[in-house]
This record gives structure tokens, sequence and C-alpha cells, in this order.
């Protein structure tokens, strides 16, 4: 594979604590037509690819290997700190926006979901792909995925995982901050249409509530990738999306106090906590929640 590699950028940065020292875009021969995908996996470090229908149901999976990844236009971005690790770091890998028309997806596939080994699933879709430059991560400190190293707490960040070489909150809501969607050990990707997958965390009728609207951007900028709604949403976090309904309106002192510290009500969760999230905050999250029941 030949490449070409393109004047350096600076100025951007891994979140809003890190620095990047470098930029360098390389530039590739090959393009997304040239992809080839296979109906079964044959490496541990193929990629699945799941096709949604349009009720949200896998109908179609195939794998692309990893040496055919790296035939894609990459971008490297040189970092002073990854947010997985804490430690210096420099990525290369794929811009999310490009995978899908590396994946051959039509317009109507407006979002990808990454599927991680431990029940998260993160969402992006082209509105924040377009804001944020989500990046599929081949390559750590120019290594393939089996030597990379581990994240603090002591899982191994491969096969895949997406990063970010810049983040900005675009939205602060009373105490909540928009947070970079980070997803690691991520072996599976879903093509899916925002119908099926955040449109399903939208109140069928929730009219023109301001705080409903708010509560419904904290909701999924929060809760989803631990918490489904059907077939939508992760499933790390265990309770369902109607549980947690139920307890943000009919027990907010306890749903209060499991936001904002969940050790302190559970010394097993796994729950990162919200000490930001204020009155204003839970008050939206409990209008959103309450248009989100089934009305009798």
């Amino acid at each position: 594979m030949k490449m070409r590699l393109l004047p350096a950028l600076g100025g951007l940065a891994i979140g809003p604590m890190s620095r990047v020292l470098s930029v360098a875009l390389l530039t590739s021969i090959s393009n997304a037509a040239s992809l080839q995908s296979s109906a079964t996996s044959e490496d541990p470090l193929d990629l699945e690819v799941i096709t949604l229908d349009p009720q949200g149901i896998p109908a179609k999976t195939v794998y692309y290997s990893y040496d055919q990844l790296l035939t894609l236009p990459a971008v490297t971005v040189k970092t002073e700190r990854d947010p997985n690790t804490s430690t210096p770091a420099t990525y290369t890998g794929i811009y999310l926006s490009d995978l899908f028309e590396a994946f051959d997806a039509d317009a109507s596939f407006d979002v990808i979901a990454a599927k991680c080994s431990d029940g998260r699933k993160q969402y992006y879709d082209r509105d924040y792909v377009a804001r944020h430059r989500p990046i599929l991560l081949l390559k750590f400190d120019d290594k393939p995925p089996a030597d990379w190293p581990n994240a603090e707490h002591g899982s191994w960040l491969g096969p895949y995982c997406v990063v970010h070489e810049s983040f900005s909150p675009a939205e602060t809501i009373h105490g909540y901050i928009e947070q970079p969607r980070i997803a690691f050990a991520v072996a599976s990707l879903e093509l899916t249409r925002f119908t099926q997958s955040l449109g399903r965390f939208r109140p069928k009728e929730r009219g023109n509530d301001p705080e409903v609207v708010k509560g419904e951007k904290i909701a999924v900028g929060s809760c989803i990738s631990c918490h489904k709604l059907g077939n939508a949403g992760g499933i790390l976090g265990g309770s369902s999306w109607q549980v947690l309904a139920e307890r943000a309106v009919n027990s907010k002192d306890y749903f209060r106090k499991y936001v904002t510290n969940p050790h302190s009500m559970n010394v097993m969760s796994g729950m990162p906590p919200h000490p930001t999230f204020d009155d204003n905050t839970f008050n939206a999250l409990e209008a959103y929640f309450k248009a989100m029941m089934p009305t009798e």
C-alpha cells in the first residue's frame, strides 16, 4: 500500500485536559469500494459489522479483516494523555464518518453503534460524528491491537476502540456537561438508523415541554450506553429503561442518591457517579422519564 504524508496540523485535543502535539493525515491509493467482506470470521481481529433492518433487528452480518481496514484513509494523532490509560499516546485510525462509505451503507443509515464486550453500546449519529470526529482506532503507539496496553481499570482496549482527536462539549444543560462517547473492547459495529437507535429513547408525546427535551438529552448522553429499551441501548447496567423511569418518577430520593453517588448505595456498583447533577438536572430527568412511562 502506498501512502502520502500530508502536512501536520496542530491545536487538536483528545479531551478537555489533553493537548495534541501533532497531527498527520495519511491518504491511501486504496478506496472504500475495494473492501471485500467475508460471511464468516477467520481471525480474532476481524471486525464484525451488523446491518440492522428498519425494525432494528440484525439483517446481515459480515466481517472485515484488520489488514483490509488498514488500507482505508487513516488519521494519526499524537496526544499527551490518552483518557483510557492516562499516558501519552499516538492514535492511528479511521474517521467513523468514512466508515459509512467504506461499508457501502446507503443514506438511510445515519448511526453507527459500537458494541463493547462488557455489554456497553455507544451510538454515533451523523451530527455527533460531524461535531466531534470520532475515530475507530487501528494502532496505539503504532502497535497493532495485540500489543495495546490495558486501560487503567485493567481491561484490554482491543480488539478495537473508538477515540477522539478532539472533544469540546457542545452542550451543557443544568449540571450535565456532554461527555465524549468513548468505547473500548469493541469487536462489533452496527449500521442502523436514528429511528431504531437513539430515536427509540424519544417520548412519543413530549409536546413542547422544554424540560422533557432537556431531560431526554441528559438521559441519552448519560444512560443509554448501559441501559436498554427494547433492542436499543447497552445491557451492562442491568436495569431496563422502564425500570429507570419507574425509579425516577416513583422513587425520586433513591434515584437521585444513586445517580449522584452509586457506590454509596451499592458498593458493588460499577456505574460512574454524577456529582454535578443538581436539582434542575434531576427535575428535567424526572420530567423526561415521566413522559416515557406508558399512559393508562
